[in-house]
């Protein structure tokens, strides 16, 4: 069966984020396991989490968002493939919710693409069929 990726359609702005310690997450599950270190990586992820370093907080604010398509200017970070309880949440590590949206339940294919290979200021969460 088609995944079904279901997107805002009020047109809204992506959250403009100062995320703690400069660093999103996007979660599958409410019960997640983050990624234990970088590894020296931009973003990386574990079954349900991922993890994408961002730019200081003292240097500005990230602009983050879930999409389908990619704006052709944004270089890739990674392709992940993680579980999904039938939504997936942009965090930070505090756990505070900027953006969700619903997919099915099960494997969920995410590419991350940002405006910076090294400290980016712009993050898109491109989403599709695991």
């Amino acid at each position: 069966m088609p995944m079904m990726v279901r997107l805002r359609q009020d047109e809204e702005v992506s959250p403009t984020i100062r995320p703690p310690n400069s660093i999103l997450i996007v979660v599958g599950r409410e019960e997640f396991t983050p990624p234990q270190t970088f590894g020296g990586a931009r973003c990386v992820a574990t079954v349900d989490c991922i993890a994408v370093g961002v730019l200081n907080v003292d240097d500005g604010p990230t602009v983050a968002s879930f999409a389908q398509t990619s704006h052709p200017s944004l270089a890739l970070l990674g392709e992940f493939t993680i579980e999904s309880e039938g939504h997936l949440s942009l965090r930070d590590v505090f756990n505070r919710e900027y953006d969700s949206i619903g997919v099915d339940v099960g494997a969920v294919q995410v590419t991350v693409v940002a405006n910076d290979l090294t400290e980016p200021s712009e993050v898109t969460f491109i989403v599709g069929p695991g």
